[in-house]
């Protein structure tokens, strides 16, 4: 069989919150880009995000403003943009489950000063909030300690996705998993890239964007470097059985001694309308191969210790195991920002965090432009199947 032969300015894999902001960006710009994926839109690590747009206040519970917080500080500026219409993307059609992320502090003198330090550090994007105006989880006469209303407003992400794929759906393309992929070199430039038997993409760059999937496409490279690295999370779901009884809606971090919040709640709801709180945090980096019946003891144990005036109802629970896949860091830390390697005309790229996606864009155009990308004619009519968007975990964990 004679494979269809395709041309674009530049080719994108990996159709999560990086691949579909950058893709949006280049086509915006005049470029031709293809965007490409072998399984579904957002299917990793995309869906499996709570939609925080961090601004850095969980990276400074020590009152230090960090690399890591500096790096994302100007993130929920970026995205407040994009979703007024204004920024770099149309995001006006997105969800916005919360305008504000939340921060309470138990009712104890280290957790209070760990507060005061971060609210001090971040004095412009953290802010306590008066007792008038906190929600109604937190208006309960036995709640004692401090809110705090972060610069951070959570999101959809199913809505985002699909605002992100949506202008240029045509150029975003499925491709089977069972194919392999091969690489057509002219000196150390890529010239194309052949997928099975069945499809040639010839481009003048290519970028990487495919999260976990970036390891095994640097192997039928054969590039060594950059190493990846895998920080595991098991993240915990739970809702009530009676969905008359249902959790009230919570998007906050709870602050413990320690420099990491002890637990981030964001709240979800299923297609029935039952509210579903989605945990992560501490519980969930200390959660890994433990069964669910344990990690679910442990962390209805945690919900009556952090908020000890409101009682649960009786709960169903989930686990879900997702990896963090980041360019490789010694003992294996957190990178304190997006990442981008450039070798000729292939660029690898992780954005590290959800928020850090329009900063990811950012780099990679300025690679191109180095690398003088210019625009050219593609007419080419393209036979592969259009990429749809996943499940979210809402309406799946549970089944």
């Amino acid at each position: 069989m004679t494979p269809q032969i395709i041309s674009s300015d530049v080719v994108i894999i990996g159709a999560g919150i990086a691949g579909l902001w950058l893709h949006n960006r280049l086509n915006q710009m005049g470029f031709h880009a293809i965007l490409l994926e072998n399984d579904t839109i957002g299917n990793a690590q995309t869906l499996s995000s709570q939609g925080i747009i961090h601004g850095g206040a969980k990276y400074a519970l020590n009152g230090i403003l960090s690399k890591a917080t500096q790096a994302i500080g100007d993130m929920p500026a970026r995205w407040q943009a994009c979703l007024a219409g204004k920024g770099d993307v149309d995001l006006t059609g997105v969800k916005i489950l919360a305008k504000h992320q939340l921060m309470w502090s138990k009712d104890k003198l280290s957790s209070k000063l760990l507060s005061f330090f971060a609210s001090k550090a971040l004095a412009s994007r953290m802010q306590t909030v008066p007792k008038s105006e906190r929600p109604n989880l937190f208006q309960h006469a036995d709640f004692k300690g401090t809110l705090y209303q972060l610069d951070e407003p959570v999101l959809d992400i199913l809505s985002v996705l699909k605002c992100l794929a949506k202008p240029y759906k045509e150029r975003i393309l499925q491709y089977p998993k069972d194919w392999p992929i091969t690489w057509h070199h002219e000196g150390k430039t890529i010239q194309s890239i052949q997928l099975g038997d069945d499809t040639i993409i010839k481009a003048q760059h290519f970028v990487l964007t495919a999260g976990e999937g970036i390891e095994e496409i640097l192997r039928t490279l054969n590039f060594s470097k950059p190493d990846m690295q895998r920080r595991p999370l098991q993240m915990v779901l739970c809702k009530a059985k009676d969905k008359n009884n249902s959790l009230p809606a919570i998007y906050a971090h709870s602050l413990g001694s320690g420099s990491k919040p002890i637990a981030t709640i964001s709240s979800h709801a299923d297609d029935g309308g039952n509210i579903i709180w989605y945990i992560g945090g501490n519980i969930a980096e200390e959660g890994m191969n433990k069964p669910i019946s344990q990690l679910s003891a442990e962390a209805e144990k945690l919900l009556a210790e952090i908020m000890p005036w409101y009682k649960l109802p009786e709960l169903l629970w989930a686990g879900h195991s997702v990896n963090r896949a980041e360019p490789k860091q010694s003992s294996l830390t957190r990178p304190d920002s997006a990442f981008v390697d450039s070798k000729h005309n292939v660029h690898i790229a992780w954005p590290t965090k959800l928020a850090l996606a329009p900063d990811l864009a950012d780099q990679v155009i300025k690679q191109l432009t180095k690398q003088n990308l210019q625009p050219k004619t593609h007419k080419t009519t393209i036979k592969l199947s259009p990429a749809v968007i996943g499940e979210t975990l809402w309406n799946t964990a549970f089944k």
